[in-house]
C-alpha cells in the first residue's frame, strides 16, 4: 500500500480494461485535494470468475465531538469531529473488465479496515489476496473467520483537524521507527502443533540483565491469534510507541481460545503450557506483576474469566468490549490493575456503574474511545493500554489518592495536620511509580498511623477517620501484594 498523488491513479490498464483507471491490485492511498478527508482510498480486486464484487469496510462515521447527534455519516460525509464508529459501508464495486473490480472513498487517519463479499456470499469474509493479513498456520479458515485487511492512511491536518484522529498517527508504520518483528511460533498443547504469535521489541536481546515485560493478547469471535498481529496493528503501534518512549519494549503474545483450555478451570493450558513456554523460551518475567492480559469482545470474557479464577495471575487486565462479569467476591480482587473499555457505539461496552462497584474494592479504571465494536475502538484501547497504564500502578491508584486527599480537606484538623496527610499520600504515589514498594507501604503506614492518633486524641470524628482508613487499607494491601 502507497500513498500517491491523485493524477497518478489515471494510467494505463492492463491487457483490454479501461485505461483511465489504475488497476494495481490492492489498495493505493491517495493524496485527494477534492476528498473531504484530504485523501482517497483506491481499491483494485482482481477476480476473473467473480460476477460481482462487494467492497465493505467499517468506515461509517458517528459524531464523537456532538456524542447527542445519533446520524451515521458517509465516508462522503466526512467534517472534523467525525470518527469511524458508524459500522460498515457496503458497496458494489465497479467491474472494470478483465476480472478487476474497483471503488474509491474517502478514508481518514490510522489503520482503516475492509474486506469483500463476492458473488453476494456474504458468509465469506475474503481477504485482498494483494494485501492479505498474515493468518496464523493453525488459525480459522473459510466461513469461520472474518477476514480483516489493514490499510493505513495519514492525517491531513487542514481537513481532517481532529485531535482524536490526529492521535491515530500511532498506528501508521513509520519509515525512521525501529522495527520490532513478530512471527507465528510453534508450540505443542495435548500432543498437538499449535501456535503463539510473538512480537519481540526493536533490539530484543536474549542477554538483557533485566527481562521483559510481557502482554499477552486475546481474539475476539471469529477471530483467532492472527488478528491483534495484523488489523490490531499491536507491532506497529508498540513500534511507535517505543520510538517515542511511552511505552516499555515488551513482548507481546497472541493466543487463540480454542487450545487454553476450559473456562471453568481457569484456562489451564494457559497456566500449564502456554505461559511456561513463552518464559523458558524467552528473557521474558516470571513475575505475574510483569504479565498483563487484555482481550477483546469474547477475548474479554476469556480476560474477566481469568480474573475470576486467579485474579494475581496477571498484574495488569484489559477486559474490553464485554460487558462486566468480574465478581466482586473474587480473592485477591484488589491486587491486580484492571483497564475496562469499549466504544461509544459499541454494543459490548461495560456498564460504568457496574465498573464503578468493582472500583470500590479493586483498582479499576474505564475508557471510552470512539469506536463501535471493531477494530476502531480495539486499536486505540491498546495505545491507551499500552501508553497509559501499563506497568503504571499509580495510574490506578492515583483516584485512591485523590479520594483520600479530598477527605483529608474535609475534616476539623488545621493546616499543618492536613498539609502533613497530605504529603505523605502525595509521596507514597510517587514512590509507586518508582516501582519502591518498601517505601510507599512505610509511608502509607505512617498516614494511618497519623490517622488513628488524630482520632484517638479526637481531632478526627470516627466518621472521619471512617472515610480514611478503609481506602487507606485497599492501597496498602495492593502495594503490599506485589513487594
Amino acid at each position: 500500500m502507497t500513498v500517491v498523488a491523485w493524477a497518478m491513479l489515471l494510467t494505463m490498464a492492463p491487457g483490454t480494461a479501461q485505461a483511465d483507471v489504475n488497476l494495481t491490485p490492492g489498495p493505493t492511498v491517495v493524496a485527494d485535494p477534492d476528498s473531504p478527508t484530504g485523501y482517497t482510498g483506491h481499491f483494485v480486486y482482481y477476480d476473473p470468475d467473480a460476477t460481482s464484487v462487494r467492497f465493505v469496510a467499517d468506515i461509517m462515521l458517528r459524531n464523537w465531538a456532538d456524542t447527542t447527534d445519533t446520524k451515521v455519516y458517509l465516508p462522503t460525509e466526512y467534517e472534523p469531529g467525525l470518527m469511524r464508529g458508524g459500522g460498515a459501508y457496503d458497496v458494489e464495486m465497479t467491474n472494470a473488465g478483465d476480472g478487476y473490480w474497483v471503488t474509491d472513498v474517502p478514508l481518514a487517519a490510522g489503520v482503516n479496515q475492509y474486506w469483500f463479499y463476492v458473488d453476494g456470499n456474504t458468509n465469506l469474509w475474503v481477504a485482498d489476496p494483494a494485501n492479505s493479513p498474515i493468518f496464523a498456520p493453525d488459525g480459522l479458515t473459510g466461513t469461520a473467520r472474518r477476514a480483516f485487511n489493514a490499510v493505513y492512511v495519514p492525517y491531513d491536518a487542514a481537513k481532517q483537524d481532529f485531535a482524536p484522529l490526529a492521535a491515530r498517527q500511532i498506528e501508521l508504520p513509520r519509515a525512521d521507527s525501529p522495527k520490532g518483528t513478530w512471527s507465528y511460533v510453534p508450540f505443542e498443547v495435548n500432543g498437538t502443533t499449535r501456535t503463539v504469535g510473538v512480537y519481540l521489541p526493536p533490539g530484543y536481546d536474549a542477554d538483557r540483565a533485566e527481562p521483559y515485560k510481557t502482554i499477552y493478547m486475546q481474539h475476539g469471535g471469529g477471530q483467532d491469534q492472527s488478528d491483534w498481529m495484523n488489523i490490531g496493528d499491536v507491532p506497529f503501534i508498540m513500534d511507535n510507541l517505543i520510538q517515542d518512549g511511552d511505552t516499555e519494549p515488551a513482548v507481546v503474545i497472541t493466543t487463540n481460545t480454542n487450545y487454553l483450555g476450559a473456562a471453568n478451570q481457569g484456562y489451564p493450558n494457559l497456566r500449564n503450557v502456554v505461559i511456561p513456554f513463552v518464559e523458558s523460551n524467552y528473557n521474558v518475567s516470571t513475575q505475574p506483576i510483569d504479565r498483563a492480559f487484555a482481550g477483546l469482545s469474547a477475548g474479554s470474557f476469556v480476560t474477566q474469566n481469568l480474573i475470576n479464577y486467579d485474579a494475581d495471575a496477571f498484574g495488569y487486565y484489559g477486559p474490553w468490549s464485554g460487558g462486566v462479569s468480574v465478581r466482586a467476591t473474587t480473592p485477591d480482587l484488589a491486587a491486580p490493575y484492571i483497564l475496562y473499555g469499549g466504544g461509544l457505539w459499541d454494543f459490548g461496552l461495560p456498564n460504568a456503574n457496574a465498573v464503578a462497584g468493582l472500583d470500590e474494592i479493586g483498582f479499576v479504571e474505564n475508557v471510552v474511545v470512539a469506536g463501535a465494536h471493531d477494530f476502531n475502538a480495539w486499536n486505540q484501547l491498546f495505545t491507551t493500554f499500552a501508553r497509559d497504564y501499563l506497568w503504571q500502578p499509580e495510574a490506578f491508584i492515583q483516584d485512591e489518592i485523590d479520594t483520600l486527599k479530598a477527605a483529608v480537606a474535609a475534616t476539623g484538623l488545621n493546616k499543618g495536620n492536613k498539609n502533613a496527610l497530605t504529603v505523605k499520600l502525595d509521596q507514597a504515589l510517587r514512590l509507586v511509580a518508582k516501582g519502591d514498594s518498601a517505601g510507599a507501604l512505610e509511608i502509607l503506614n505512617g498516614f494511618v498511623a497519623q490517622v488513628d492518633g488524630f482520632a484517638a486524641s479526637g481531632k478526627l470524628t470516627a466518621e472521619q477517620s471512617a472515610s480514611l482508613l478503609p481506602v487507606a487499607q485497599k492501597i496498602l494491601t495492593n502495594v503490599g501484594h506485589w513487594q
